[in-house]
């Protein structure tokens, strides 16, 4: 598809590759090097167990799934950061005045972005599958300094819980992406569409689901966040899953809605 290996080629530009894939594995790096070094005590409930600072105890991060540990406690960033290319992605394409050229060359608008939004899905999840390998590597180096048997991370239980996370992980992206695009559609600015996404992710639904429960079981930063952890108390694995289909349906829906309706006239 000639709109899919175009933004490809806009995506492997020196800034983009450093803007985005530097902020995705700096971020888990910077986590798991955390976790790691202040790991300590040998309980593997949440709460306890842990030593003075610790983020996780050195028990917890010896389980199967401990070798993702880290990168899972980093999902929200991720999906910001997913956001923010998204709509940076296609809000730059009517700041500039690109998106007419688009629309001459392949005037079947819904050709165009879905193979742009193809292209940015398959770019995100090539670089979580960066970070994830670099999460593992950096507590594997790290894991004997901090108490940590990493025996089970490479058992068939250990091997399925990263393949897990790094679908779990995509999945969430993507679904912000596709948000942040919807976003970038309908106010034509990446500014706002960006600034918009991230406040409601990191400060809109975490305050407002304090006293107003029901956003704090079905909103999209939720249910992102139970479907990274296998599912919660307050979410279902099963449930999650469902409602970051539904967000990105939605998303889709009025990206490919607004898009093909809307007159281009810049």
């Amino acid at each position: 598809m000639r709109a899919f290996r175009s933004e490809w080629i806009k995506l492997s530009r020196r800034t983009t590759l450093l803007g985005f894939g530097g902020a995705i594995v700096g971020f888990a790096a910077l986590i798991t090097v955390l976790m790691f070094l202040s790991a300590g005590g040998t309980d593997v409930s949440a709460d306890e167990g842990r030593g003075p600072g610790a983020l996780a105890s050195a028990a917890t991060l010896s389980l199967a799934d401990g070798s993702v540990f880290a990168i899972t406690h980093v999902a929200t960033f991720f999906s910001i950061i997913a956001l923010a290319l998204f709509a940076s992605n296609l809000a730059g394409e009517f700041s500039k005045g690109t998106i007419r050229m688009l629309f001459v060359t392949e005037p079947r608008r819904i050709k165009v972005l879905a193979g742009k939004l193809a292209a940015l899905a398959s770019f995100a999840a090539a670089w979580v599958a960066v970070a994830l390998g670099s999460s593992v590597a950096l507590g594997a180096l790290l894991a004997s300094g901090a108490g940590v048997d990493t025996a089970a991370w490479w058992t068939a239980e250990g091997l399925s819980e990263m393949a897990g996370a790094y679908a779990n992980l995509t999945a969430a992206m993507i679904v912000a992406g596709l948000i942040g695009a919807a976003g970038a559609v309908l106010t034509r600015s990446s500014a706002i569409a960006i600034s918009a996404g991230a406040a409601y992710f990191m400060i809109v639904e975490p305050l407002v689901s304090s006293f107003w429960e029901a956003l704090g079981e079905w909103g999209p930063a939720a249910a992102s966040s139970a479907l990274v952890d296998g599912g919660t108390a307050v979410i279902g694995y099963s449930t999650a899953a469902v409602l970051v289909a539904v967000y990105g349906l939605a998303g889709l829906t009025i990206s490919s809605t607004v898009l093909s309706r809307r007159d281009v006239t810049s």
